[in-house]
C-alpha cells in the first residue's frame, strides 16, 4: 500500500516512477526467479540514472602543485 501511494505521489508530480510487484512475494523475495528479476531491475536502473551516456561527467581540475623555492 505505501508502494502504491509513493508510486501515485511521484506520477502525480511528474517524476519519472516504476513500480514493481512480483507475484506470490511479500516484502522479501524468495523465489529465484523473483531474486533475478530483482537484480536486472537494479543493473537497468544503474545503466539509466549512472551510467547515461548524455550526462558526461567533466574531469577534475588538477591540483595546483606549489613551487619551490631556493633555501626551503
Amino acid at each position: 500500500m505505501q508502494s502504491e501511494r509513493m508510486y501515485t505521489a511521484l506520477k502525480g508530480l511528474g517524476k519519472d516512477a516504476r513500480l514493481v510487484m512480483l507475484p506470490y512475494e511479500a516484502h522479501g523475495y524468495r523465489a529465484r526467479k523473483s531474486l533475478l528479476h530483482v537484480l536486472w531491475e537494479q543493473a537497468q536502473w544503474l545503466d539509466k540514472y549512472l551510467l547515461n551516456d548524455s550526462t558526461k561527467v567533466s574531469e577534475p581540475e588538477p591540483m595546483p602543485v606549489p613551487e619551490l623555492t631556493k633555501g626551503q
